[in-house]
């Protein structure tokens, strides 16, 4: 029953990949080349053609520095352009993993988070690690290179005189490492907050004709306000830790820098060194302040966008393991052989931190129409779930058109995606075209669309929309009525001809008239298959072939008035 593996996560912030390793060696050469313009072009120029008076050395000079100039721009161009295609493949790849991880994460992993919230921190924390991909990552191996090279330079013109440099750049070292901690707790508190804002912007969009209709723009406002408010405090705050770093590093290099130019103006006057050589130094440690500049920075947005991996691979273990294989797809044919039952053997139902629900054994067969009842928050949806695979039972199993469901998992998942179809309560349509709401991808013809369509009572309405199946319903399947959307969520269940169609409080949300014409089509359904409608309305139950009933004793059957149990 054990889900297939996963392919291998990729890396978030470890360079791979043909890309990064390009922008890697172009960050080298780079370096390599800013390091060779001190000792090809401003030594000899002091000393050959200033001390020396050798002029006609003045044009290969000038042509060499040209030539290690104009080299360096262009590697600077191919870093850039190799890093941020080594970001832009990164962030794709982590994007497409993410929302594979949010489709198959099971209910119990939500921990609070609303679906607005997810996206926002998935968005918020992979624009963190593309920023340092794009702009860290090349700062780092451009400047870290630059700053070895110029030291191992520095150390074969003078030896004690770069000791004493590494010596007095330690606390600067330090500072930035302790900052850096700063940053990191930082960010992790701001990507929170954003994934806060991000639920409250959805839920504000999401209700806002409730809100409109009831004149309560002020208290949506009211509702937003502190979230916002906790986003803008931290962001301040990692700013300003972020803020820190470079000119604390900068003051203290600068004091390392006075106390070495004072030891070389010592080595000129005592003859240990001349002027081209206390010029090429003085200009290779002036070099050193480009990436005391740039590291610190660079090591900020590396910490920063440590704490959003952290969060995303969070995110990434949260359950898909859990959660179960994805059905495969392809042929949406019903198979044969399965029967339309539903066994249920010493099934407890439940979230591991909530009080199991004990489930009668039963044996529900098809064509039929069974209705689950009960008060709300009495277990009906947890059946409902468990039944699909969703939610795995405490204890026992259940047996889906011979299809085992335990505590372990699903044991065929594809199989039972096949025989079992699902519409939820609030039909949970999406913005695109009638045609993707029908198939979902599962590869149907228009003949088998037309078909559903028209088993629920739907073609007309479909057929004078602009478009027909290739017609654009907005959010929620808005420009439908309430029924036509309960109807063509129906629907897209029906394309794969299921064996079991289980159905919650599919009239919730009807007026008298379209409930009675939804309860007359589920009749006609039923002589087809098995199907199971939770709902707590009478309608339903007075219909139905069987009754199961949730209460205090869990979910038990219940005589059916003129049908024997």
């Amino acid at each position: 029953m054990s889900a297939p593996a996963r392919p291998k996560r990729p890396p978030l912030l470890r360079p791979s990949g043909g890309w990064a390793f390009v922008g890697a060696v172009a960050a080298l050469a780079g370096a390599a080349t800013r390091v060779a313009l001190v000792p090809a072009f401003v030594a000899p120029v002091f000393d050959r053609v200033l001390g020396a008076g050798d002029l006609t050395a003045l044009p290969t000079l000038i042509t060499l520095g040209a030539l290690l100039a104009v080299g360096g721009a262009a590697l600077l161009f191919v870093q850039d352009v190799a890093f941020g295609r080594s970001a832009a493949r990164r962030s794709a790849a982590w994007r497409a993993r993410l929302h594979d991880a949010l489709l198959r994460r099971p209910p119990e992993a939500a921990g609070g988070a609303t679906s607005g919230g997810l996206a926002a921190r998935v968005i918020a924390d992979l624009r963190e690690v593309e920023t340092y991909v794009l702009y860290g990552l090349g700062t780092l191996f451009t400047e870290s290179a630059t700053a070895i090279g110029i030291l191992v330079v520095l150390a074969t013109l003078d030896p004690v005189a770069t000791l004493a440099l590494l010596a007095l750049a330690l606390p600067a070292a330090a500072a930035t490492a302790w900052l850096g901690r700063r940053v990191e707790a930082s960010a992790g508190r701001h990507q929170a907050t954003v994934e806060q804002v991000g639920a409250r912007l959805q839920e504000g969009v999401r209700h806002r004709e409730v809100l409109r209709a009831a004149g309560a723009l002020g208290f949506a406002r009211a509702r937003f306000a502190p979230y916002d408010r906790a986003v803008e405090r931290a962001l301040a705050r990692r700013t300003a830790w972020a803020a820190v770093p470079t000119p604390v590093a900068q003051l203290l290099v600068f004091g390392a820098l006075a106390a070495l130019i004072a030891w070389l103006v010592r080595a000129v006057a005592e003859g240990r060194a001349t002027t081209g050589e206390l010029v090429a130094y003085l200009t290779l440690v002036a070099l050193l302040a480009t990436p005391a500049q740039l590291l610190p920075k660079a090591l900020a947005l590396l910490q920063q966008a440590r704490a959003a991996a952290e969060r995303l691979r969070a995110l990434d273990d949260a359950g898909p393991d859990a959660a179960g294989s994805v059905a495969s797809e392809g042929s949406a044919a019903r198979p044969a052989d399965p029967q339309a039952t539903i066994a249920t053997t010493g099934l407890r139902l439940g979230f591991a931190d909530g009080p199991p629900i004990p489930v009668a054994d039963a044996r529900l067969e098809g064509p039929g129409l069974v209705a689950i009842v009960g008060a709300s928050g009495a277990g009906k949806t947890s059946w409902v779930r468990t039944v699909l695979g969703l939610l795995p039972p405490r204890s026992g199993r259940v047996e889906v058109a011979g299809v085992l469901v335990d505590a372990s998992g699903v044991a065929d998942e594809a199989s039972l995606r096949r025989r079992v179809a699902y519409a939820p309560q609030g039909h949970d349509l999406l913005s695109g075209s009638v045609r993707d709401n029908l198939d979902l991808g599962r590869g149907a013809d228009d003949a088998t669309l037309w078909a559903a369509v028209g088993a629920v009572g739907l073609e007309a309405a479909i057929v004078a929309l602009a478009g027909g199946l290739d017609a654009d319903l907005a959010e929620d399947g808005a420009g439908l009525s309430g029924g036509q959307r309960q109807r063509l969520a129906i629907a897209r269940a029906l394309v794969g001809d299921p064996q079991v169609l289980l159905l919650d409080e599919p009239t919730s949300a009807l007026d008298p008239e379209a409930e009675r014409a939804l309860v007359a089509l589920l009749r006609e359904l039923a002589t087809q298959r098995l199907i199971v409608v939770v709902s707590h309305r009478s309608e339903l139950a007075d219909v139905a072939d069987r009754v199961l009933r949730f209460g205090e004793a869990g979910l038990v059957p219940e005589p059916t008035p003129g049908v024997p149990a």
